[in-house]
């Protein structure tokens, strides 16, 4: 590869687009749409099918979840073919295809590149929540995340002019453009005289300064099982495969023809065949909220198409699709993006032990660096 070709592939990974798209008017932003799949991107494409038969069962279930609305980068040479192609697959991994100096194409599931940064906001509110939170950060994940914390808490339509807003959070870019969760360790409310305090625990969850939930609605685990044979993860690098691999969900692993359970209410939008996952079953709960029964041994037909109640039998767990056991896959998603089930699966009224006493240490330090923020405002 000549020494232009190859600077022009790192700039294609590492830079946003408008750091190159002066110098190549071929590379161009892909919007996935709905409906679409790899498969078929690599047929439109004229790439070799093999690329997608050749995927594993993990990365090809990833391939399945690519998310409609995914913002991908293709790089075209000057017969308009792809050098190289970028499809992100969740926050942390990518599918990376590439066209080598030999014509042919190699793909890959390769980290995604982001810059992470560590902020604190400290605000009035003049207007709407959400759009003072936008107008001051320009971050609108972050407000939604913000308002999915303190929903439960308090009513945002009772929020008064001049309340105080306090949060440290962590946020990404990519390609010059916020990125995937802004996970935020510590958030303050004031309205009027009363303040509301969230606080992040190593668990995962949002508890308030004493420890307690605040999150009383909560998802069952949807079957009995032996053991869970695979968490949830984004990227994890695999020491024997030589590669990095994603689970978007928690595997129970029991003896087939196990019951599965609804984990909540919602309607069944999907009954059917999904690529490795099998025989799979599809829920929409309220809220934006979908989970995923997937390998099942056979389906509850009485329920396809149904609205079921929390505990409602829907299938059995089985082995169909792409695994190597009995065992129940089981998916949750948030508007439409994979999260870790383990936090909402999970009732907890609230922190005890240990953890709550290594909870309050951390609650003590952001509570001094929140009142120092409202000072330093006022």
């Amino acid at each position: 590869m000549g020494l232009f070709k190859w600077l022009l592939t790192a700039l294609f990974l590492i830079q946003p687009l408008s750091a190159y798209t002066l110098y190549d008017n071929r590379v161009e932003d892909k919007i996935w749409q709905s409906g679409e799949t790899l498969l078929g991107f690599l047929q439109e494409n004229l790439l070799p099918l093999k690329l997608y038969y050749d995927l594993d069962s993990e990365d090809e279930k990833l391939a399945a979840d690519i998310r409609t609305n995914t913002l991908c980068h293709i790089l075209r040479d000057e017969n308009y073919e792809i050098k190289q192609a970028l499809i992100p697959l969740n926050e942390e991994l990518q599918l990376h295809i590439s066209k080598e100096h030999n014509a042919t194409y190699t793909m890959y599931v390769v980290p995604i590149r982001y810059q992470e940064e560590s902020k604190e906001l400290s605000m009035t509110l003049e207007d709407i929540f959400s759009k003072d939170i936008v107008a001051k950060t320009n971050n609108f994940p972050l407000a939604v995340e913000l308002e999915q914390m303190f929903k439960r808490s308090l009513d945002f339509k009772r929020l008064k002019k001049g309340a105080k807003v306090v949060a440290f959070y962590s946020q990404k870019k990519r390609s010059g453009k916020f990125y995937g969760t802004q996970e935020v360790k510590a958030a303050m409310i004031q309205n009027g005289k009363q303040k509301y305090y969230l606080f992040a625990s190593e668990d995962g969850s949002y508890y308030d300064e004493k420890g307690k939930a605040t999150d009383t609605n909560s998802f069952i685990v949807p079957c009995k099982y032996r053991r869970i044979s695979s968490r949830f993860t984004y990227k994890r690098w695999h020491p024997i495969l030589k590669k990095y691999r994603a689970h978007h969900g928690i595997d129970y692993a029991g003896p087939t023809g196990t019951p599965i359970k609804a984990a909540y209410d919602g309607k069944v939008i999907f009954m059917g065949r999904k690529g490795g996952y099998g025989k799979t079953i599809v829920i929409r709960h309220k809220g934006g909220y979908k989970t995923l029964y997937a390998h099942l041994d056979r389906y509850n037909n009485r329920v396809r198409g149904a609205y079921v109640k929390k505990g409602a039998l829907i299938g059995y767990m089985g082995n169909t699709g792409q695994s190597t056991g009995p065992h129940l896959h089981f998916g949750l998603s948030y508007r439409n993006k994979w999260i870790n089930p383990q936090r909402k699966i999970v009732f907890k009224t609230g922190l005890s032990g240990a953890k709550k006493a290594t909870f309050l240490k951390v609650v003590k330090a952001y509570k001094g660096k929140i009142e120092a923020l409202l000072t330093k405002g006022s």
